[in-house]
């Protein structure tokens, strides 16, 4: 495993049980310090919570929704009564049979368009190089990564690699 990120400044702390990963983070937080960022091979929602990460992805999906919405209906609607109108059997042209596209429209607009938002946010695409903090990350290991500042002092250090390791980490690297 090449490509591992520049790992001048860090404390790593690697787990390998899910649950004590939170409780460190706590911990980590009631000190004061501030944690970078939580490596985990599958999504662990006690880590999230204890993170306290916000996202604004739902704003985004609703807009991808509207827009893929009026997008469709602007389309449909310019087909089938402006353009090219068809006269059958006297029947409307703007029916309740747009509903079905709209609804199926706005769900893949709003799904392609989220994925393709999620993408270019994380920088991930043909040609990124993956990170790897520690090994393990994708197997079986929980890695917290704590960024040294200019401030922290080595008995700082010290004090965050005996709170990583008094929660339960199997291994703390210091860079």
């Amino acid at each position: 495993m090449t490509n591992k990120i520049d790992m001048e400044k860090n404390i790593i702390g690697i787990y390998n049980d899910e649950m004590l990963v939170a409780p460190a983070i706590n911990q980590l937080r009631d000190k004061n310090v501030e944690v970078q960022d939580v490596y985990t091979p599958f999504p662990v929602f006690e880590i999230i919570e204890a993170m306290k990460l916000k996202t604004r992805f739902p704003y985004f999906a609703f807009a991808f929704g509207v827009i893929g919405f009026s997008l469709t209906f602007w389309f449909m609607y310019w087909t089938a009564v402006e353009s090219y109108p068809l006269n059958i059997g006297g029947k409307p042209s703007l029916s309740l049979s747009f509903v079905v596209i709209l609804f199926v429209m706005v769900i893949n607009i709003t799904v392609i368009s989220s994925l393709i938002a999620f993408f270019i946010r994380v920088k991930k695409g043909p040609g990124s190089k993956a990170k790897y903090v520690a090994d393990g990350i994708n197997d079986d290991k929980f890695v917290v990564l704590i960024n040294k500042t200019k401030t922290m002092t080595d008995d700082d250090s010290a004090k965050i690699s005996e709170i990583l390791r008094d929660s339960g980490a199997v291994d703390v690297q210091e860079n």
